[in-house]
């Protein structure tokens, strides 16, 4: 038996046209929140998803995990997600609060 020379992709990760298409569609719900209420803060986790998928470049085969996370964009890259995971985290606590939970 031969063995394959061709290994699996670790993770998935959509093509440029992909990317694009959900940035402008997370941009575009941001925007449409921003209108709605500035002041409610509800878009931020929209703006920085739309941020991250515009930004984030994966991880290369021959790329140790140090020097990806050393740079910028991998950098940026987390504390947009941090600041995606607050903003869905603060739309909770406004929609507990709201409905009385």
């Amino acid at each position: 038996m031969q063995e394959s020379s061709a290994s699996a992709s670790p993770a998935f990760f959509p093509s440029l046209r992909a990317r694009v298409a959900l940035a402008c569609l997370t941009f575009a719900a941001s925007a449409f929140s921003m209108w709605d209420g500035f002041f409610r803060f509800d878009w931020v986790g929209l703006l920085c998803f739309s941020l991250y998928w515009v930004i984030y470049v994966p991880m290369q085969k021959e790329e140790s995990r140090a020097a990806y996370l050393r740079k910028p964009r991998s950098i940026v890259s987390t504390v947009l997600i941090i600041f995606m995971i607050a903003g869905a985290l603060h739309s909770l606590v406004n929609l507990a609060t709201k409905h009385g939970f």
